[in-house]
């Protein structure tokens, strides 16, 4: 890294405004990482009106100030370039009516009767009543004791008077209990949807309560009245909140129903963010967006913008439903022969229709895909999209959501097609020793190879997922660095980030992601005064205690959304 020494501007005309004495804040005594092309280290950066107008050593920069200027003493802390979420679901779960099942660190469920007895402690809490839905969230069969997934009859005992549906920490697959299947009419003569495939008992077509991918949308749950808009401004507030404790001063709302895109339209109106989010309405929903002419895509506005349209292709390779060129080599739900490759969401054709709607229309394709079979397909489409359209992909940077397990030969086809791979290093973590055990540790070593993808010069960004991991933007940094898994085991050693490579992924890269990079994503005179005070430098400390290093402080536009106290 390069230590910058002198001004990053002329200052001529800035210290005009200073005279003129203009409200401004310094930000001095600690070290800031730039995050610039050079990686350059400074020691101060000047702000005004949310923008920086000077970076620099701590003597140059001082000299700008007046008698109004402001000075932030960062006692020696980190200063970096605030987080960009590159995928979550920002609007996508409900804390306070949806039950925690989580394992460790995501919860304390550890056995199948633990998981009962939090729903029924949530149902007693909420005083649910006979016949009203309860919905669970979180629970991973590979973290239970039981290493599998509850069952229709776990849940029958404990809730013979209430539909009960569990969402798996996937988010592609859900088990309900019986009352749940038979209000929504699901029995042993329901057929498989397109997409989708319910789980049967063995010898029979009984369903045994596990519905995954696009047979989760069988289940007919009555509507709930919606929370008023002051109800609902106020968790928005507390989820914008939450997300700036971790850092994140532009976060992504992953697949945006019409009800949250109206929502988030109307806090935009209303002036109620403070952190910019990035909708991508789902592909299902585009063509209602599209006729709302109070909506318009790739304009960032009162911090909201519409980044482009999300499409889910596949499913989740711990959950055996990403679609894969190989098989995998454990039992698969539902699959009865030899060749369990997993099974993708859409068609070709389908696939074909999707970019090249989203082309016509100057909308960003941002496409869930895990498994290298999908990545396939999104290819193929994107190719199809260029030769119909007599165009090119690489101005649209379309967006590969995961890129979990895309092969090297296909990052070759990133660059050349301009694709941004949005990965997802948390894997290595939670469930790199089910990668091994369900591919084996060759594919499993090359999940989310983001070091393979900086060498291929090919832009990759790094997210959470959340809800389906931890938000916590510093342990995604240790899981690009460290690729550990639960049990210890290096997930590819050869795809570690340094941890500046690491933060790149999470701020410019970022930035890039959403065709902001101009205005973001790093400490340059002119870009947005987005930052983050870190309780240490992730570039000098042990490696192992990335994990572990506290947001103090985050800065929005030059104002403070959260410190911690």
């Amino acid at each position: 890294m390069k230590r910058i020494s002198s001004i990053c501007i002329i200052a001529t005309g800035l210290f005009l405004h200073a005279q003129n004495g203009h409200a401004q804040t310094i930000y001095t005594n600690g070290k800031i990482i730039t995050v610039d092309a050079a990686n350059t280290i400074a020691e101060a950066v000047l702000v005004k009106d949310g923008k920086i107008l000077a970076v620099g050593s701590a003597k140059d920069i001082s000299k700008l100030k007046n008698s109004a200027t402001q000075i932030v003493d960062l006692k020696g802390k980190t200063l970096v370039p605030g987080f960009v979420d590159g995928h979550s679901h920002f609007m996508g779960l409900s804390r306070s009516s949806t039950v925690n099942l989580g394992s460790p660190p995501m919860g304390d469920v550890k056995n199948i009767a633990d998981l009962v007895s939090r729903i029924q402690d949530f149902k007693k809490q909420k005083n649910i009543a006979p016949g009203e839905w309860i919905d669970g969230f979180g629970y991973d069969q590979d973290q239970l004791e039981e290493k599998r997934h509850p069952n229709k009859e776990d849940l029958d005992v404990a809730f013979p008077d209430n539909p009960v549906t569990i969402t798996n920490i996937n988010g592609h697959m859900s088990v309900s209990n019986s009352y749940a299947l038979k209000v929504s009419g699901i029995d042993e003569n329901t057929p498989n949807p397109a997409g989708g495939a319910i789980e049967r008992k063995k010898g029979s077509n009984e369903p045994t309560g596990l519905l995954q991918e696009g047979a989760t949308r069988l289940l007919k749950r009555p509507a709930r009245p919606a929370p008023s808009l002051d109800q609902q401004l106020k968790d928005l507030k507390e989820q914008q909140l939450f997300y700036a404790s971790q850092g994140i001063t532009t976060a992504q709302d992953g697949y945006t129903s019409l009800e949250s895109l109206k929502l988030l339209h109307q806090a935009a109106e209303k002036g109620a963010l403070f952190i910019d989010i990035e909708a991508l309405p789902g592909y299902p929903t585009l063509e209602t967006v599209l006729r709302n002419k109070e909506y318009e895509f790739g304009t960032l506005k009162n911090h909201l913008k519409l980044a482009g349209t999300k499409m889910i292709a596949d499913g989740s390779p711990q959950g055996k439903t990403a679609f894969f060129t190989k098989s995998y080599l454990v039992e698969v739900p539902g699959c009865n022969h030899d060749e369990c490759t997993g099974f993708p969401n859409i068609t070709q054709d389908q696939f074909n229709a999707f970019v090249i709607h989203a082309f016509q229309n100057n909308i960003r394709p941002f496409v869930h895909c895990n498994g290298d079979a999908t990545i396939d397909m999104y290819l193929k489409a994107i190719e199809n999209a260029n030769t119909t359209l007599n165009t090119s992909s690489n101005n649209r940077r379309p967006v590969t959501i995961h890129s979990q397990f895309v092969r090297a030969d296909q990052l070759d086809t990133y660059k050349r097609l301009g694709i941004i791979a949005a990965m997802f290093s948390n894997h290595a973590y939670f469930w790199g020793d089910v990668h091994v055990r369900n591919l084996g540790l060759e594919r499993a070593s090359f999940l989310s190879p983001l070091k393979t993808a900086i060498k291929k010069g090919v832009v990759a960004t790094n997210h959470t997922d959340y809800p389906v991991t931890p938000v916590n933007q510093l342990f995604l940094l240790w899981t690009s660095v460290a690729r550990e898994s639960r049990s210890g085991q290096i997930i590819g050693a050869a795809e570690r980030l340094t941890p500046l490579e690491g933060l790149r992924a999470i701020t410019i890269n970022g930035a890039y992601e959403y065709q902001e990079e101009n205005s973001k994503g790093s400490i340059e005179k002119g870009k947005l005064a987005d930052f983050v005070v870190l309780s240490d430098d992730i570039t000098t400390i042990d490696p192992s205690k990335i994990k572990d290093v506290t947001v103090l402080e985050t800065i929005k536009e030059g104002k403070t959304i959260y410190k911690k106290l």
